[in-house]
């Protein structure tokens, strides 16, 4: 699939590319250059603090899992509906 390089260094990405990806307006890229090829990753940006809560939410959980205390579910459904009953 072919792209070109427009005024203002911009690119269109091909709609089917678009589509594919589920990608929308405003959406950000990690643009990586690697032995001359160009890529786009999309990413999601937080705030900083908001990923440091969610890297803490995270130690807690593998603290809790090493030390034998995390849930244990049979199966995706059993999570699902103890997450269900949570909310």
């Amino acid at each position: 699939m072919l792209a070109e390089l427009k005024d203002k260094s911009q690119v269109t990405i091909p709609k089917s590319v678009i589509n594919e990806l589920g990608l929308v307006r405003g959406d950000m890229f990690d643009v990586i250059v690697s032995d001359g090829t160009v890529m786009l990753v999309p990413v999601v940006v937080y705030p900083k603090a908001k990923a440091e809560g969610l890297e803490a939410l995270a130690k807690a959980a593998r603290a809790s899992a090493a030390a034998g205390e995390a849930d244990v579910y049979d199966d995706v459904e059993d999570l699902i509906a103890d997450l269900h009953k949570a909310v």
